[in-house]
């Protein structure tokens, strides 16, 4: 039992790679999620670094287009977690499609990625149940707005997304 105990101790920590998505236009929202898998990889959206959503995206079966989610994170061991959106992932190189441009024909760009729906999403799920009186973001908090405007935007990968999460890139 020592000798496994001091072999554990010897070994060099296999740390995994983080994969961040960072909104294009509000850096202070991103997307983090682990390397340890390929084909599926979870995480957090967070907001000055605390995590608001558990985020998670994946290789779908068969067809091979790409799906994402984000759900809540429950308050107690009683809240259940809720899906605020889930779909395809859009991938965009410079201004073409990541998965629709053969790779021979695209010019180089910036890489991003976009979640349709996530905005719209976000949006209904501020209320709830309740019923929406305020038709517009004023009075909601800056946590709330940058999220949001995140939400509508491009999400740029760090290069360490490149190796673990295929994006069509």
């Amino acid at each position: 039992m020592l000798a496994s105990l001091l072999f554990t101790f010897l070994l060099p920590a296999q740390a995994d790679d983080t994969c961040l998505f960072i909104s294009q236009y509000e850096p202070d929202v991103i997307i983090e999620v682990g390397t340890k898998d390929i084909s599926e990889t979870k995480g957090y959206l967070k907001y000055k670094g605390s995590s608001v959503f558990r985020f998670s995206t994946g290789i779908r079966n068969e067809y091979g287009g790409q799906y994402f989610s984000i759900d809540s994170i429950p308050n107690s061991i009683t809240d259940k977690e809720e899906n605020i959106v889930s779909g395809s992932v859009i991938t965009i190189i410079g201004n073409q499609s990541g998965t629709g441009t053969p790779k021979e024909k695209r010019k180089p760009g910036l890489n991003k990625i976009f979640f349709p729906n996530f905005g719209l999403n976000y949006w209904y799920s501020l209320d709830g149940d309740k019923k929406r009186i305020v038709s517009s973001f004023e009075g909601r908090g800056e946590k709330t707005n940058s999220i949001f405007n995140a939400a509508e935007g491009f999400w740029i990968p760090s290069e360490v997304c490149k190796k673990y999460v295929p994006y069509g890139w």
